[in-house]
């Protein structure tokens, strides 16, 4: 999970695209649960078959690149607090 990738040490030094590609299945199956979400809402309320291919096929691109983007955005918050560390332990000495 993406929680578990940023909690991982070997973050800091991970290249983004390797980070990207580790949790590529993590980031389809969150689309893909929020596909099944608007599948459900859509035909329970009776929306038209194009209305429902054209939402579930947004919901899964959707969910799959927010998960992606939380964890870029995660891994920058740790690589700026890494290096503002790193630089108070040198002026501090």
């Amino acid at each position: 999970m993406c929680f578990d990738r940023l909690a991982d040490e070997e973050t800091l030094e991970a290249s983004l695209s390797a980070l990207l590609a580790a949790e590529w299945r993590c980031a389809v199956r969150n689309g893909a649960m929020a596909a099944a979400m608007v599948l459900v809402v859509l035909l329970v309320q009776g929306a038209p078959v194009w209305v429902v291919g054209v939402s579930v096929t947004g919901a899964l691109a959707l969910g799959t690149a927010l998960h992606q983007a939380v964890l870029l955005a995660g891994a920058g918050v740790l690589r700026a607090r890494a290096r503002w560390q790193e630089s108070r332990r040198g002026t501090s000495t």
